[in-house]
């Protein structure tokens, strides 16, 4: 059923529906409905729907890797990471425009070593036409930092 069908439809529900209002009042009445129909219709966004969403760990780095099924008015899609040393608020690692069904997407995560911590939290997040996020996933992996690879990482961020 498309659209104009349902427009259609939820038309004559309504003028059926309001049956005992006068008719010089339901013009006003229908178009008051419109307006608000269309407004909302405004704030509506797509959708995303993934076959795959994996994390890999890829020596010291993580590869976070996604396939879409579906991605409808999707502008870009966003990987965020929380762990403590962000107080764990999700803070965003990697942005890549949407380039359609079927393609996998791919970010490797080489900045792990700064975190120090055991845990990462992933979260995928769709942006679409209107500027509305949606988070599309979320996952964990469990990581264990080598005191070296802490120590380096503490020097690296103090000169960056």
């Amino acid at each position: 059923m498309d659209w104009r069908q349902s427009f259609r439809s939820l038309y004559w529900f309504l003028v059926y529906s309001f049956q005992w209002v006068p008719e010089r009042c339901m013009r006003p009445i229908l178009s008051i409905f419109l307006v608000l129909l269309l407004t909302g219709a405004g704030l509506w966004s797509g959708q995303v729907r993934l076959t795959a969403f994996q994390i890999q760990e890829q020596g010291n780095d993580f590869r976070v890797s996604w396939t879409t099924e579906v991605e409808d008015e999707v502008r870009h899609f966003e990987v965020m990471r929380r762990s403590p040393n962000s107080n764990e608020q999700f803070v965003r690692v990697y942005s890549v425009p949407a380039h359609g069904i079927g393609r996998e997407y791919g970010f490797l995560d080489a900045q792990v070593f700064k975190s120090g911590s055991d845990k990462l939290d992933y979260r995928l997040e769709a942006v679409y036409q209107n500027g509305v996020r949606e988070a599309v996933r979320t996952e964990s992996v469990n990581y264990t930092s080598t005191a070296v690879r802490r120590t380096w990482g503490s020097l690296k961020a103090m000169f960056q």
